[in-house]
């Protein structure tokens, strides 16, 4: 189940708040290598550190958590870290933490928290892939100038569990295009750790102030091929819970030029099974002009076989459009492999989905309800 390697720190590659990007050498190996450590489970790394490494990940040649993982120390104890708060994350496992939650007794928001009940027509944008994030941010960062927008992220434990492992996280949060970052069920390390989904989208209202939100999980997705098989799921769950909180649940379609699996072309499969079984309450779908004819017919079998009536509101996003907003965005953005140039289908999904969430916000900042400012953009589009 796990590869097991003894290893020695060269260098420090990369200190962040919460990760250290490490360089290494394993114990019979002469080639150097990039490893992760969590400074959180048992202190900083230093070089010539020898240390265990999981070493799984790299075998068995994964995408996004495809380096190695520093497990433990060797000849050396482990710093001692401030215990803070009383929710375990990681829990019964050797590496659980105890973490302070923004809902728990001694809490500053922990009164307001057990007032909270509804996200009062908040705009979520809900994305599957972490990939969507910076996008997102991104174009909102574009359309709000001169009047910034509170963007928050809620970060869901469906991919990567420590929020440090995110690089766009980390660049976003530096360049000010987000306010803050909640952190969920065993995902770990943002500004503000939340019991489940539901406290983090409670959360991200009134203890950040956010005027928009967006959840996705972090870095990586699991999938099977299965039509249930895969983490993604969870983004037809965030639906339920944004409306079971009156919030405005936008869904991001996973929308693909190119993909060399088929359940992937288009449409993806992952977008059709969350919006017409998982999800159990309306969302908003953004839905782009322009779409090839396959999309479009994937599009209308997904309204027909809905068990909901979701909102569709058609937007409009060129390619150059596109282009010219995520140019300002510093990291390199990619996709299952793919940049805006090799698949700007994905990306123009992506913009235009969060165009609409931007939309709905002045909508509703401009005095009208939620349900007048979705109605108001089914009919006009943006």
């Amino acid at each position: 189940m796990i590869e097991w390697k003894r290893g020695t720190v060269l260098q420090v590659l990369e200190e962040g708040e919460g990760i250290q990007w490490l360089a290494i050498r394993r114990e019979g190996d002469t080639r150097e290598e990039r490893a992760v450590h969590y400074p959180p489970l048992f202190g900083r790394c230093r070089p010539g550190d020898s240390v265990w490494l999981n070493t799984t990940a790299v075998r068995l040649g994964l995408g996004t958590g495809g380096v190695h993982f520093v497990a433990g120390l060797i000849g050396r104890k482990p710093e001692p870290i401030p215990v803070e708060g009383h929710l375990m994350k990681l829990r019964y496992t050797p590496w659980q933490v105890a973490v302070a939650t923004g809902e728990e007794q001694g809490s500053v928001w922990h009164e307001q928290m057990q007032r909270a009940r509804s996200l009062e027509g908040t705009p979520v944008l809900i994305g599957e892939l972490h990939s969507m994030l910076p996008v997102a941010a991104t174009v909102w960062h574009h359309l709000s100038q001169g009047d910034p927008v509170r963007a928050v992220y809620v970060m869901t434990d469906g991919g990567a569990l420590p929020a440090p492992f995110s690089r766009h996280l980390r660049q976003l949060k530096a360049l000010g295009w987000l306010k803050g970052t909640v952190t969920c069920g065993h995902a770990f390390g943002g500004d503000l750790e939340a019991v489940n989904l539901y406290s983090g989208l409670l959360l991200a209202r009134y203890a950040l102030k956010a005027d928009l939100i967006f959840v996705s999980m972090g870095p990586g997705i699991a999938g099977t091929g299965t039509p249930y098989g895969f983490s993604g799921v969870e983004q037809g769950q965030a639906v339920n819970a944004v409306h079971s909180l009156n919030g405005v649940g936008v869904a991001i379609p996973r929308i693909q030029g190119k993909d060399p699996r088929q359940r992937h072309q288009g449409l993806s499969h992952h977008t059709i099974t969350n919006l017409t079984s998982v999800a159990l309450a309306p969302a908003v779908l953004p839905v782009p002009r322009s779409l090839p004819s396959p999309v479009y017919r994937q599009l209308v079998e997904v309204k027909e076989n809905s068990r909901v009536n979701h909102s569709w509101i058609p937007v409009t996003v060129t390619v150059d459009e596109m282009t010219d907003w995520l140019e300002f965005y510093p990291e390199t953005l990619r996709s299952m492999g793919k940049g805006i140039r090799e698949d700007p289908l994905y990306y123009r999904t992506v913009a235009g989905s969060a165009r609409v969430a931007f939309a709905l916000w002045e909508g509703i900042r401009a005095g009208r309800t939620a349900d007048e400012a979705v109605a108001r953009l089914t009919r006009t589009g943006v």
